[in-house]
């Protein structure tokens, strides 16, 4: 059987990914919990505490947060499972157990700006209610954590080439400014 492994570079070891430049440095967050909440959405936040959901670039603050994928779709992030089991809530909302679907990395630094103008064409003063837009051709989560780290969400399959993407970037490079 032919075996088409071997084109593919490795994915990195994510509990050490770490890429430098000289106004930016990107990172791979690991044990972040994700829940994606499907219905009524108004319900599970007031539920579980949730202020009002983060849309694309906007910022997300604290420990649990809410993030907007779609119209009647959010992702919670930081509740964890013993607070929500997966399932049907007679509340209109249905939650599914989503972190080991999505890689998480977290972008710091002045270069930010730039590295969203590269892997996007949203308007970045005026970016929108839906925090899914598409970030380097991937159809990826985006916004702000705690003032000026971005945070992007993508498929977990497609995380190495988000990875090798921003690799080749002129903005980073493997070596620490």
């Amino acid at each position: 059987m032919l075996d088409n492994s071997h084109k593919w570079k490795p994915e990195p070891d994510w509990g050490s990914a770490h890429l430098s430049g000289r106004t930016i440095e990107v990172r791979a967050v690991t044990g972040l919990t994700q829940l994606l909440v499907s219905g009524e959405i108004d319900g599970f936040r007031s539920r579980h505490g949730l202020g009002n959901d983060i849309g694309a670039l906007g910022l997300a603050t604290g420990e649990r947060y809410a993030v907007r994928v779609a119209r009647d779709r959010l992702l919670a992030v930081g509740i964890l499972a013993s607070e929500c089991a997966c399932g049907w809530y007679d509340d209109g909302y249905c939650v599914t157990a989503f972190g080991s679907a999505q890689r998480v990395f977290e972008a710091r630094g002045k270069g930010v700006r730039d590295l969203l103008a590269r892997a996007t064409s949203i308007d970045l003063d005026n970016p929108g209610p839906c925090a899914t837009l598409k970030f380097c051709d991937l159809t990826c989560s985006v916004y702000f954590y705690e003032d000026t780290t971005l945070r992007i969400h993508v498929d977990r399959g497609l995380a190495g080439y988000l990875w090798e993407w921003l690799e080749c970037q002129p903005l980073l490079s493997r070596e620490p400014a």
